[in-house]
């Protein structure tokens, strides 16, 4: 008798066991693809994914592959293809997720990797309508560089502002950005010049790491530096986010705003910006609606505000004062050291004098005439 309740004391529990489970559920009912633009993880894209797979919870696992390739052919991208598809054999996901424009690109030509995923693409400027029409399932999250916020924003905080310089390479889109620089100075035109070292008449051949560390040492007091990227220098060599972080904190003599988070607390100022954080957060949600049951294609693309975002330390260094509005993060341990600055103006940047000797010994004959 005794052996007989043992042994249903023991099915009960199996039995209870088996319905907890199948209440639960497993961890993860659901596989998100995160495509990269990226060749590799960086600081930059990894919280973009941890901003994803928070929002997701136990929703959904995120799994990520990346694919900049190496070169520009057709050949080269199809060899990614075929690594992609071996790697997704039997595990096709529920949804895929584009970081930028190279994945959401990559992602469309190559839908057969994953026929029935719809497809979300984010950190990305909102796609021409009929690039929108042919992706019969897709959304996403549109989100632009904040151009006029930031310039403005250096006008409100810095009126004496005389010079802006704005830092960005030769890739494509960069002309666009330097397009709305423009268009967003004009306000300031009576008092303020705007210059890009690398593109000026008779210096246009885009910077390097030197001629960018010699430029960021080189704007004076008065003036200030807008970050628009620079992702490979003059050569077509990558450049990266560790890279610039040095040069920033290092040989940086005027205030430095960014229009991204990318390189937030590397001792730039910082500015209005849609950290990678909030963007994966924010797919997250378009995710779950999708998981859901809501069809892709009938959800418009909405766009991402952006956040007005300070680092403390950099503030203090330059005797600046943050809005009521901006997240400050990183306030100042102790004393702010000023750094010597080597002043440039805009008319030597106009004559396109990039070098830093022949900079310093015009500026000297100008300052003591």
């Amino acid at each position: 008798m005794l052996k007989k309740t043992i042994v249903r004391l023991r099915l009960l529990s199996v039995c209870a066991l088996a319905w907890t489970l199948a209440l639960c559920g497993p961890a993860y009912s659901a596989s998100i693809l995160l495509l990269h633009s990226d060749s590799e993880p960086t600081p930059w894209n990894q919280r973009l994914a941890a901003g994803l797979t928070e929002g997701l919870g136990k929703a959904a696992s995120v799994r990520q592959a990346f694919l900049k390739a190496d070169g520009t052919d057709e050949d080269a991208y199809y060899d990614v293809y075929r690594k992609l598809s071996e790697d997704l054999t039997g595990d096709e996901p529920d949804a895929v997720v584009a970081q930028g424009n190279l994945a959401f690109a990559f992602a469309r030509k190559y839908a057969d990797l994953f026929p029935d995923a719809p497809l979300v693409f984010c950190a990305m400027a909102r796609p021409e309508p009929e690039i929108l029409s042919q992706c019969e399932n897709c959304t996403g999250l549109s989100s632009a560089e904040p151009v006029r916020e930031n310039v403005d924003l250096i006008f409100a905080m810095r009126p004496e502002t005389r010079l802006v310089v704005a830092i960005a390479d030769r890739t494509p889109g960069s002309a666009r950005l330097m397009d709305r620089v423009n268009q967003a100075m004009r306000p300031y035109l009576d008092r303020a010049q705007i210059m890009f070292p690398g593109f000026e008449a008779g210096d246009d051949h885009g910077l390097d790491l030197q001629t960018l560390g010699d430029t960021l040492a080189s704007v004076p007091s008065h003036g200030a530096v807008l970050f628009l990227g620079f992702s490979e220098d003059r050569d077509g060599n990558p450049i990266s986010d560790e890279d610039l972080a040095v040069l920033i904190r290092e040989r940086a003599a005027s205030p430095v705003y960014l229009a991204g988070d990318a390189l937030f607390g590397t001792g730039a100022v910082g500015g209005w910006m849609i950290p990678a954080r909030t963007l994966g957060e924010s797919a997250a949600r378009v995710v779950l609606k999708i998981l859901g049951g809501e069809n892709a294609n009938e959800m418009l693309p909405r766009p991402t505000k952006p956040i007005l975002r300070l680092d403390g330390t950099a503030l203090a260094r330059f005797g600046l004062k943050a809005p009521k509005d901006a997240e400050v993060l990183n306030p100042p341990a102790g004393t702010v050291e000023e750094r010597p600055i080597l002043p440039v103006t805009g008319v030597v940047w106009a004559l396109g004098l990039a070098a830093a000797v022949a900079l310093a010994v015009l500026l000297r004959r100008r300052y003591r005439a």
